[in-house]
């Protein structure tokens, strides 16, 4: 089990600081390979049009600061693309895991979210009794998590794909299902202009909107 401290002031004022960074770090990667040319994008570019960021306030006080990546199935690709260079897979393994990977998508909406605060003991969101609620819209239906599982986020292979994760943050797989209760669905719908991530809570609340493509 993962120990966390309260940093100091000072120090969740540099994480904050570091969140940033990081993000641009992320902006500059995808920047950089799109000047090297035409062709498909590259997995920093597919990364960057999959995640989005939001500051949460209270009044005047930043209570959340939260990254997350929809994997969506053209997200899903480029990081099997990613993992198979990386990893050296040969075509017939990193078929099956593309495989896998969209029998995924066709089972669940999963998000990669991370999420820092100034006080830890706020960033509960695998809690039943979380301060937080989360909920996924399309404009037709809306659902509730089915699973919010903590990762590690010391993981060499999440901070290394996912460059925005730091010291500070608590990272969870968030899976949504395809359906809503009265058999909405799939999430999102064919035609869907949006998907948006829904955050509430005591300490305040805010929208993750991702814009969809036909198709995607």
């Amino acid at each position: 089990m993962r120990t966390f401290f309260r940093p100091s002031s000072e120090a969740a004022a540099a994480a904050l600081r570091r969140r940033s960074a990081a993000a641009l770090l992320a902006a500059v990667l995808a920047g950089c390979a799109a000047l090297g040319g035409g062709g498909e994008p590259t997995y920093f570019e597919t990364l960057s049009a999959w995640t989005k960021g939001r500051k949460i306030y209270e009044e005047l006080e930043s209570r959340l600061y939260i990254y997350a990546t929809y994997k969506s199935p053209a997200f899903r690709r480029a990081y099997v693309d990613e993992y198979a260079r990386r990893f050296l897979l040969d075509d017939d393994l990193k078929a099956v895991m593309v495989q896998r990977e969209l029998e995924a998508a066709e089972r669940s909406n999963e998000f990669l979210v991370s999420a820092f605060t100034p006080d830890e003991r706020w960033n509960d969101f695998d809690r039943r009794d979380s301060i937080w609620r989360l909920y996924l819209d399309d404009g037709s239906a809306r659902v509730e998590p089915i699973e919010i599982r903590r990762l590690d986020g010391g993981n060499p292979l999440l901070t290394e794909l996912f460059p925005y994760i730091d010291p500070w943050s608590v990272v969870y797989l968030v899976r949504f299902p395809r359906y809503g209760p009265a058999g909405e669905g799939p999430i999102p719908g064919k035609g869907a202009a949006a998907l948006k991530l829904i955050v509430a809570g005591a300490k305040g609340g805010g929208e993750l909107l991702w814009t969809l493509k036909e198709g995607e």
